[in-house]
């Protein structure tokens, strides 16, 4: 009794929605991990490009031996400097390249949303499949159970002569390929629930009821992959600004301050030293344009601009592409509705039909490859009916998805 208590208790802990499979996936898929790594390179990339802003501040040192001196050159010379220097002027380089910067990381984080709405969608169909899988195996189980009890009956009538060993034999071989359709089934939803595991972090067991709303009036907007190639063409143009910059005039000022140290000095007359300074702070502003490269730099901003114009390109028929998934999707939607409407009626007759045949078949008036024909028509019309209800729910996601939106949003 303390088994059967405790045991529903267990089965309830080990159940999982679907909400549950994707939240886990985000949190430990290793896919999805790597992408959240890229951002934050992205965001160093953007710290280091804003650091360039800020002087620059350098210390050395030397010391070297020189051999023969003279009264001007010391036999040993040390020096030690600290010099600290910033650019006054690059052309607006640096702008361009933390603007660019910044879209390759808003690049990166759609990316990653973009990846998660696509794990998203891979946790829906095995979710789903799974469910769909295991209605099959049930209307399989029934049928074989319904076979085992027809072969025993059939048995029973042929040790009275009522049946020959050929109808036990049909009956059989049709029990023995159900058996296999079973197993197949089976290895079917171990190897999607090892792949729901593998993409979620979860283990499954139970599955929770879940759907998605009914799509109504819901707004079309670009989807993550549009907004990566916006992204990337506007990083692309900030580039073309950074190269073109070179040629603007590059203003530069620094402060140098040097100390040394001489020995084995070549003395003098009088004994003076004293042109040989210790010591010494320099300050300075540095100007340069570049005026001849045979064109280097801007064959360079041309090629840049080439592969601006590609992204471009890219980004329309991309636009075009998703229009188009997201009308067929729609369609797909009505078609997928209607195609469960008419797999549950075809249920229905199914259910029907085999009803009166089994009474007429366990009373003689038919035989067995019609009662056989009907029940596989039943079996049959149960696995498409929950075939269509699941795959229903997975035309439903893949319709948000199209829509731009995250499915996610809308399960129930």
């Amino acid at each position: 009794m303390l088994l059967w208590m405790v045991l529903p208790l267990f089965l309830f802990a080990q159940s999982y929605g679907l909400k549950n499979f994707i939240d886990n996936a985000n949190r430990t898929n290793g896919l999805i991990k790597a992408k959240s790594l890229t951002v934050q390179s992205k965001e160093k990339e953007i710290e280091a490009a804003k650091s360039a802003y800020w002087p620059t501040l350098d210390i050395g040192g030397d010391y070297s031996f020189a051999s023969p001196n003279s009264i001007v050159s010391p036999g040993e010379v040390g020096n030690a400097f600290i010099s600290a220097q910033v650019d006054l002027y690059d052309g607006g380089r640096k702008d361009a390249v933390l603007r660019g910067k910044g879209f390759e990381h808003e690049a990166s984080l759609f990316e990653k949303a973009a990846f998660e709405k696509s794990i998203t969608l891979e946790i829906v169909r095995h979710y789903y499949g799974i469910q769909s899988l295991k209605a099959t195996l049930q209307a399989l189980q029934e049928r074989a159970k319904e076979l085992k009890a027809q072969i025993e009956r059939v048995k029973k009538f042929k040790l009275t002569g009522l049946a020959t060993q050929e109808e036990v034999d049909k009956l059989q071989s049709v029990y023995d390929n159900n058996q296999y359709s079973m197993e197949n089934t089976k290895l079917a939803i171990e190897t999607s629930k090892e792949n729901l595991k593998l993409i979620s972090g979860l283990p499954v067991g139970h599955l929770k009821r879940n759907y998605f709303l009914e799509p109504k009036k819901v707004r079309f907007e670009w989807f993550e992959t549009i907004k990566i190639l916006q992204a990337n063409a506007r990083a692309v143009g900030e580039n073309v600004k950074a190269i073109d910059a070179g040629y603007m005039p590059q203003v530069t000022l620094s402060d140098t301050y040097h100390k040394s140290h001489f020995d084995d000095l070549v003395p003098i007359p009088g004994g003076s030293n004293g042109f040989l300074t210790d010591h010494q702070n320099s300050v300075g502003v540095a100007v340069h344009m570049r005026l001849f490269d045979n064109g280097k730099m801007s064959k360079e901003s041309e090629a840049v601009k080439y592969r601006k114009m590609a992204l471009l390109s890219r980004l329309e028929q991309a636009k075009k592409e998703q229009r188009m998934h997201f009308s067929l999707a729609k369609h797909n939607l009505h078609t997928t509705k209607a195609k469960m409407r008419s797999a549950k009626s075809a249920l229905k007759a199914a259910t029907s039909t085999y009803r009166v045949l089994k009474q007429k078949f366990e009373v003689g008036l038919v035989d067995d490859i019609a009662f056989l024909d009907a029940l596989a028509a039943k079996t049959l019309a149960e696995s498409r009916y929950r075939e269509s209800v699941y795959d229903y729910e997975v035309k439903k996601s893949i319709y948000y998805y199209y829509a731009g939106k995250d499915p996610k949003e809308f399960i129930r």
